[in-house]
């Protein structure tokens, strides 16, 4: 008989940082912990194959915070994204009849150990699964231990032999190594100046702390001075080591044993939380049909569509689907590509369905890839001996497919259009007519999980599609889709094509379900942005290379300065950038102060900058590497970076705007990310020098001023910060003003400064412990001032509550444009408060923060259409957030700045009335304000 116990809170920690932290629930919650956490699980139950199984739970105070106050009190406190987490965990193993423990007063360890005893003592074989080494001391013949790898990649099962292999001890010393050497993530001191050799050492000679005491005198001097110094916190430690074998609690195997799992209860949390559909086909013994869909989908995801895919190879072929094409109503499209990045990516086919499960394959042949000769047809001299299909030349499948993309009356969908369309416009083809973007709906439809299309397509469909490596390997051995077998690419791509369609019938009801209200948002604002941040991504940015190169080259002369500075300080060269290296030169070398400082989990004093920052003051090396830091990042980040990012065949950079993936709608960049660009300091706006306009251009740059006030004004509804924007009041000082009770001329810089704070923080629901973080006030100072504040502004208070109340009885909030959140968990009355208070505070930003994000969309999507429209040439080159920025031929500057001022600011008729900042400038950083068109 086996019986598995987990270690839940060890588990769930490791996922939560293994895991990428993007991972959340259609309603928007994060679950990469909890994902992390079933997984295990399931694999757990999978390979272990146990009889019975249970799980402990840390549930508060223990004795052991008693007994030391200092215990674990370094670590900081529960992230409230994993904080959420650890319930859903919860509900997760109570969902799969799991029995979970926890005892107030003990440890998860306690109870595992706890239980693993009375299992042993009865001859079963226990499992303990955990991500850290706790709990080796409590292996003997029947109990074994199972971890996981920092990353959940490798399992090591530890028994007695592993262990002494290890650290050359028992199980049993283990709790005595601890207690010498101390043990860092525990807060545990240990004996000052033993390390683990050390340790290790008088362990191997006398078995245990009390024998190890018994014989000082045996020792030499040096080594019996640090044990006489240190024994109080040796045996500390060893109390505060030692697990617990006898906790309150007894080893119940009926309500342990390994029970029939309701698959239907799990679907339905599996599907709450946004899990992947394969996950339940992971449950022990799964045998059923995936419950994620409906009977009549699962039969079309099983029927065999191959015979209505076609591969076009031959021109014949072409004009018929062309013609078919011209008399059709919609039809989808995908392409295959040599990359990922549309801007470098070369087109190998391009895939069409429409509909009823039909799709089209056309070959492309790409510029290294030409149609074969007839001799080639036959026979293809590669090991496989693969006989080939022609692929179409480039020029004749593109010209006759022109004219079918350029019809705006027939319907285009696709999955990631942005994508497809990009491709297919740098190749010669324009799109007109887009009018459906799956990925799109599904981001306002699903609500978080993945939005890839085979994942869709296995939650919605039951359908197990073809991973693309496959097709093209991975790493080292990993090929280009040109060099695959068209009719392996084929069936690949006509699936992706067939089930985007799909896709399309399954989302095009549900986004006009008046019900969901996203209908509006979908039409008029998501789908027309699309082309919108396409020209975008394909004008790209201009870069001044010989700013950025002479930039480079001052950065490396003052950080040789820099090195040769520390280094004199330090007495011999380090390497700066290593923390190993950089403590030992601050606290042994130096010796610098270490009372009250971090550790890391290796036990050495941390060197992260928040510790730095402490220090500054405390010798005159701290300022240099904190000076250091800055400036290697800087030029390994943007100064270095950007220039090798530079298109050879544009001479710009092209970033990617991506339009889904974050819950508040805000568009974000990446591959680079340009809205990540310094601001905060000199240094770092020098960056945004290197962003110029050609000859015979400006950069104009148009940014909303604080438009998150504003929003929370009109939606609160606000006499007090109504008046202020009406007024044109600086609205920070405003705020100072009524807080302070004084006028306006009498608010100094740190009152404007604490009003600042207040404004912004109570958009993102700051509590007085945030407020005393980010000043010199206390707690109770902090609080005092949120109470002024919100007696001044009552308007705001009372839109607090309501926010708050309506999430929780109808589960979601909402923008202005209706954009939704969802928070089942408030809905379902969540007990743990810091996650309670977690979601209410995402709630409360969500109208505000999504609501500016919805405006400048709108915004980017008008203001594309007004410049198209007067035939003007100045184009969006940059969104940053709340920031526009156009490239702007000289003579048009006059025209555009206004026509931008005036398209952003009636974006929306807010009752606090939008107000843009519009500068112009040959570069991002030396900028002009521009007024009246000047």
């Amino acid at each position: 008989m086996k019986l598995v116990l987990l270690d839940s809170h060890a588990l769930i920690h490791r996922a939560y940082h293994a895991i990428d932290a993007r991972l959340t629930s259609p309603s928007g919650e994060p679950t990469n912990a909890t994902y992390g956490f079933t997984s295990t699980l399931l694999k757990v139950l999978n390979d272990e194959k146990p009889d019975y199984i249970a799980a402990a739970f840390d549930v508060g105070r223990t004795f052991r915070d008693d007994l030391y106050a200092q215990y674990k009190a370094h670590r900081p406190p529960l992230p409230d994204e994993l904080r959420v987490q650890i319930n859903r965990a919860r509900q997760v193993v109570e969902t799969l009849n799991i029995p979970a423990f926890g005892v107030e007063g003990y440890e998860a360890d306690d109870l595992l150990g706890t239980l693993a005893r009375q299992a042993s003592a009865r001859g079963i074989e226990v499992v303990i699964v955990t991500g850290d080494s706790d709990t080796f001391q409590l292996i003997d013949p029947n109990v074994r231990v199972l971890t996981f790898s920092r990353q959940f990649s490798d399992t090591i099962l530890y028994d007695e032999a592993k262990v002494q292999e290890r650290y050359g001890l028992t199980p049993r010393q283990l709790i005595d190594f601890k207690s010498l050497k101390g043990d860092p993530s525990d807060n545990i001191p240990g004996v000052a100046g033993i390390g683990e050799k050390t340790a290790t050492k008088l362990l191997q000679q006398y078995d245990n702390i009390e024998n190890l005491y018994a014989h000082l005198d045996e020792l030499d001097a040096k080594t019996r001075e640090k044990l006489r110094a240190g024994k109080a916190q040796a045996e500390q430690g060893k109390q505060l080591v030692t697990i617990v074998t006898d906790a309150p609690i007894a080893l119940d195997l009926d309500a342990c044993r390994v029970a029939q799992i309701d698959r239907e209860r799990v679907s339905a949390l599996f599907r709450e939380l946004g899990f992947r559909a394969s996950l339940l086909d992971r449950l022990p013994g799964a045998t059923q049909p995936d419950l994620f869909s409906d009977t009549k989908a699962r039969e079309s995801a099983r029927a065999d569509t191959r015979e209505n895919y076609h591969i076009v190879d031959s021109d014949d072929a072409l004009d018929q689907l062309v013609v078919r094409l011209q008399s059709a109503r919609a039809f989808t499209v995908d392409v295959e590509t040599t990359g990922t990045d549309e801007m470098r990516a070369e087109l190998v086919g391009i895939a069409i369905g429409v509909g009823g499960e039909e799709a089209y394959y056309i070959p492309v042949a790409t510029a290294d890839r030409r149609p074969p000769t007839v001799g080639q047809l036959a026979f293809d001299a590669t090991p496989s001996f693969v006989v080939r299909r022609p692929s179409l030349a480039r020029d004749i499948v593109l010209g006759k497919l022109k004219a079918v993309f350029a019809d705006a009356s027939i319907a285009k969908y696709a999955h990631n259009a942005k994508y497809d369309l990009t491709i297919l416009a740098e190749a010669g083809v324009e799109t007109r007519g887009l009018a459906f973007d799956t990925m799109i709906a599904a981001s306002l439809i699903e609500q978080g999980g993945s939005l890839g299309l085979k994942n869709l397509a296995r939650d919605k469909f039951g359908a197990e599609m073809a991973e693309i490596a496959t097709l093209i390997g991975k790493g080292k051995k990993q090929i280009s889709m040109a060099d695959v077998p068209i009719e392996q690419v084929a069936p690949y791509a006509c699936a992706d094509a067939d089930y985007a369609y799909r896709l399309v019938e399954l989302y095009q009801p549900q986004i006009a379900d008046p019900a969901r209200g996203v209908e509006k948002l979908f039409r008029d604002v998501e789908m027309p942005l699309v082309p919108v941040l396409m020209e975008m991504e394909r004008t790209g940015v201009l870069l001044d290379l010989d700013f950025l190169a002479q930039m480079s080259r001052e950065l490396t002369a003052r950080l040789l300065e820099l090195e040769k500075q520390i280094t004199a300080h330090v007495g011999l060269p380090i390497n700066i950038a290593s923390p190993v290296q950089l403590a030992d030169a601050l606290f042994n070398r130096l010796k610098l102060p270490t009372a009250g400082l971090p550790k890391t989990k290796t036990g050495q004093i941390s060197t992260a900058a928040d510790v730095l920052e402490s220090l500054r003051n405390a010798h005159p090396i701290i300022p240099l590497i904190l000076e250091h830091r800055e400036l290697s990042k800087l030029k390994g980040t943007y100064v270095d970076a950007l220039p090798a990012l530079v298109l050879p065949r544009t001479g710009r950079v092209h970033t990617d705007y991506n339009q889904t993936g974050i819950v508040t709608g805000r568009v974000s960049s990446s591959n680079p990310n340009l809205q990540n660009i310094p601001i905060r300091t000199e240094l770092g706006r020098q960056v945004r020098r290197a962003f110029i306009a050609p000859r015979g251009s400006k950069l104009i740059s148009a940014d909303y001023s604080q438009v998150e006030l504003r929003i929370l004004a009109h939606i609160a509804r606000d006499p007090g910060l109504l008046d202020a924007f009406a007024r044109g009041e600086d609205i920070h000082a405003a705020t100072a003003a009524r807080l302070f009770k004084v006028s306006l001329d009498q608010v100094t810089s740190s009152m404007r400064q604490l009003g600042k704070t207040i404004n912004f923080g109570i958009a993102y629901g700051i509590t007085d412990y945030g407020v005393a973080a980010r000043t010199d006030l206390s707690q109770t100072e902090a609080r005092q001032l949120i109470d002024n504040y919100f007696a001044q502004f009552a308007g705001v208070k009372t839109y607090i509550e309501k926010t708050k109340r309506e999430a929780r009885e109808i589960g979601y909030v909402q923008t202005l444009l209706g954009r939704r959140r969802y928070f089942p968990e408030l809905q379902r009355g969540l007990r743990d408060v810091g996650a309670r208070n977690a979601a209410e505070r995402e709630a409360i930003n969500h109208p505000i923060q999504g609501s500016a994000a919805d405006i400048i969309k709108i915004a980017m999507v008008r203001l594309h259409a007004e410049l198209h429209a007067r035939h003007l040439r100045a184009q969006m080159t940059l969104q940053v957030h709340d920031e526009l920025v156009l490239e702007c031929p000289d003579d048009e500057v006059r025209v555009v700045g206004p026509l931008v001022r005036e398209t952003m600011e009636h974006a929306y008729a807010l009752d606090s009335k939008l107000k843009v900042d519009v500068a112009v400038g040959q570069n991002w950083d030396e900028m002009a304000a521009m007024t009246n068109g000047k």
